[in-house]
């Protein structure tokens, strides 16, 4: 059909045409169903290398030592390399990539923030990641319906469940809760039969609602896994990394034509006032960004 300027839509109809000329209906439909869905070819092969290179380039800084991406043994488990916005203008490019974002645009609306960039860096051995809810720490249940965070998850390694992949429990979004300690397990005797492993190749975006229960495998073979983890929050949702006061002029400038950086590294966000009081513009421009589900 074709999509009006409807009132009653407003904040959905242009959205929902830039998904239509992305080709990423089905995606949507998977993300509503399922509470997940993968986007094969999100990254060009170089767009992976740099990625990659860059990742482990802040690995050995931490380590003091070069990790070898096929063969290593001793990084075992998984590490968290943090705050990776600004290390490199491939992790910008990888921020603002059209098809995922619109996709967590979808979920959380035009006004919504990275609230971080990091990767999962997975040796062989260690425990699996449990399964979990990405909804805000400490929120009750029952969540609510709508999506207030959402992951991108870009593997810039293929995913097996041999090499650690990642882990989701499909339709999990709409039991609106965290998984009982008698779900969580993803190895062992007491293994959620439910969890699926998610194995695509290098290359591909997994995208998950903020309810939706995931974790993943232990990595059981030498080598390393790793992804990129861009972690999204609706605006009125306290961000884990700070942004909005450490953006390099330099990001800026190279962004100067696409507004949309500006917002996702929080410099549109209205809350965070101090003698100064509140913007008022920024905050009913949020509103209106952000009032709906699909805002």
């Amino acid at each position: 059909m074709q999509i009006g300027d409807w009132p009653s839509t407003r904040d959905l109809n242009e959205l929902y045409r830039e998904i239509r000329a992305l080709g990423l209906e089905s995606k949507v439909a998977e993300l509503d169903a399922f509470g997940f869905t993968t986007l094969e070819g999100a990254l060009s092969r170089e767009q992976v290398t740099r990625l990659r290179e860059a990742v482990l380039q802040a690995a050995e800084e931490r380590h003091g030592r070069r990790l070898d991406l096929e063969c290593e043994q001793d990084h075992s488990g998984v590490e968290f390399i943090p705050y990776l916005l600004f290390r490199d203008p491939a992790f910008e490019e990888a921020l603002l990539n059209p098809g995922p974002l619109a996709l967590v645009t979808y979920l959380l609306g035009r006004s919504c923030v990275l609230s971080s960039m990091g990767s999962h860096l997975k040796g062989p051995g260690g425990r699996a990641l449990a399964l979990h809810s990405d909804t805000a720490n400490g929120h009750p249940a029952p969540f609510p319906p709508f999506s207030q965070v959402c992951n991108c998850n870009y593997a810039l390694t293929d995913y097996t469940e041999e090499a650690g992949a990642l882990a989701v429990v499909p339709g999990s979004h709409r039991w609106a809760r965290q998984p009982t300690r008698h779900e969580l397990a993803l190895d062992g005797p007491t293994r959620n039969g439910d969890a699926v492993a998610i194995e695509v190749p290098s290359g591909t975006a997994i995208l998950w609602h903020g309810n939706t229960w995931h974790g993943s495998f232990p990595r059981r073979v030498p080598g390393l896994r790793i992804n990129l983890s861009a972690y999204f929050c609706r605006q009125n949702i306290q961000p884990q990394e700070n942004y909005r006061e450490h953006v390099p002029p330099a990001a800026l400038e190279r962004h100067r034509g696409e507004p949309r950086f500006a917002t996702l590294v929080g410099l549109d966000t209205h809350y965070g006032w101090t003698a100064e009081g509140p913007d008022w513009e920024k905050n009913a421009r949020n509103r209106r960004a952000g009032s709906s589900w699909h805002a």
